[in-house]
């Protein structure tokens, strides 16, 4: 069995949960990019723009708020990682999804996981997007590389899991997201039930 067909395997072995219509919450949705490089399973993170005014300068999926031409969710992660780091829709093998989340912020992300191609090139919207930032899956599957840092939102404690990787930091829906990922591919869960 190829990777892929194992990804997808593992994917569909529980079902999506998603979250219903919800007034005041913009629906988005994310592509957690996945690809293999020197026989290793790698996740592909971006660093947003200071200049946003969601979410400036964090670490995040390629992805954005759905817009009124998008069929669905896939559509709308297709679209949004082609505008932001270059990838065309028709090199990305959608491989099944992960539960919507949402965020304090007032976002619904629905997580669609996807294959790429490697070797890739990128080409980043300026304004948008920063920089790519590649992370073998063994790290972010590490239980010990995974802390839980306590935030403060709207005088309301958030609990949320936070990476540290290579002088960046991963918290927040990106971390939630991740966590979600590794649960179906190991089997280990990450972060406790909410």
């Amino acid at each position: 069995m190829s990777w892929l067909e194992e990804v997808e395997k593992l994917l569909q072995g529980a079902p999506v949960q998603r979250v219903g219509a919800t007034d005041g919450l913009t629906h988005s949705a994310v592509l957690v990019p996945l690809y293999i490089a020197h026989s290793e399973l790698w996740v592909l993170l971006t660093r947003r723009s200071d200049s946003l005014p969601h979410h400036a300068g964090q670490i995040a999926f390629p992805g954005g708020a759905a817009e009124a031409g998008d069929a669905d969710e896939v559509a709308t992660a297709l679209r949004e990682t082609e505008e932001e780091i270059g990838i065309p829709a028709s090199q990305v093998l959608v491989l099944g999804q992960l539960d919507d989340l949402a965020t304090p912020t007032g976002f619904i992300i629905s997580p669609v996981v996807g294959a790429i191609p490697y070797p890739f090139e990128v080409q980043l919207a300026a304004g948008e997007v920063e920089a790519v930032l590649p992370v073998p899956f063994s790290f972010l599957a590490n239980p010990e590389m995974i802390e839980h840092q306590v935030f403060e939102h709207r005088g309301k404690q958030v609990v949320s899991p936070v990476y540290h990787y290579r002088g960046r930091r991963v918290w927040g829906a990106t971390a939630k997201i991740i966590a979600d990922l590794v649960q179906r591919l190991t089997g280990t869960m990450l972060v406790p039930p909410s």
